[in-house]
């Protein structure tokens, strides 16, 4: 009866143990996203991408000099520092100091952008998820960016300012 108890509780612990360690295995599998997935994420990013330019180009249309205060506070609220998957990133004067590159991607990113323009893109696991992001460089465009941008020249000029970083999450 004693030896029957102590070996039911054996299996029982065994069970425990092993149960807790297929857990920690499974995960500890890494399975980075089919291509199917990601081309899903791009996608999203182009749809995403236009959205985002749309409401950036409606911003110039209306901002003047007269309301140049009102124009950044409406982008900084479309671009606020709570949504991690679009951001305006630059490092020439940005109008806030959280508009500056945080990670490593952003990083390259500007630094490609600054160095000619050159979009970039990778799929990256961030925080243990997985997403698709890419960053579209941007020139002084428009004659609207000085207004808010004072240390930029009247444009459109070609020089390259910075950059929209987009990070779009890859569904399983």
């Amino acid at each position: 009866m004693r030896l029957r108890k102590l070996v039911s509780y054996g299996i029982i612990l065994l069970s425990l143990v092993m149960g807790f360690g297929f857990t920690t295995i499974a995960r500890g599998f890494d399975i980075p996203p089919t291509n199917t997935q990601i081309e899903f994420a791009q996608e999203t990013s182009d749809l995403m991408l236009n959205t985002l330019f749309a409401a950036l180009t409606q911003e110039f249309n209306e901002t003047t000099p007269e309301n140049v205060e009102q124009g950044k506070h409406s982008i900084s609220l479309i671009f606020n520092d709570q949504n991690k998957d679009m951001r305006l990133v630059g490092t020439l004067s940005p109008l806030r100091e959280s508009d500056r590159p945080r990670d490593s991607f952003e990083r390259q990113a500007n630094n490609l952008d600054l160095a000619g323009g050159q979009a970039y893109a990778t799929v990256q696991k961030v925080e243990d998820k997985w997403y698709y992001r890419r960053s579209i460089p941007l020139s002084n465009f428009r004659a609207e960016c000085a207004l808010c941008h004072v240390n930029f020249p009247v444009g459109p000029t070609s020089d390259w300012v910075g950059a929209l970083m987009l990070r779009v999450p890859i569904r399983n």
